[in-house]
């Protein structure tokens, strides 16, 4: 899983065509509990990249997003933001979401 910040996340964005990144903090519950399902989705999902951006570290990016609750997830193609999802879902819900996603 690459953790990305204000530095390094356009050109994440430049050199993977489909990605799916997890804006989230260490202090947040829900975020703790969703890691283990986004790095399991990352092992199962081909042609995806994952990242994470701890929001805490990188306001930049969180603000440049309108992230206003984590977790966050946010899907992109070629460089654009293409859906997003708020919240902790099941495993199950997340992989469609992110098949749905990834097709567009």
């Amino acid at each position: 899983m690459k953790e990305l910040s204000n530095d390094t996340f356009d050109g994440f964005l430049k050199k993977n065509e489909k990605v799916a990144v997890d804006f989230w903090a260490p202090w947040c519950m829900p975020c703790l509990a969703m890691a283990p399902v986004f790095e399991e989705m990352e092992k199962e999902m081909n042609g995806i990249s994952f990242g994470k951006v701890n929001v805490d570290e990188n306001g930049e990016l969180a603000q440049r997003f309108g992230i206003m609750s984590i977790p966050t997830l946010i899907f992109f193609s070629q460089g654009s933001e293409v859906n997003r999802i708020v919240g902790v879902l099941p495993k199950n819900e997340l992989m469609e979401w992110l098949t749905r996603a990834s097709q567009r």
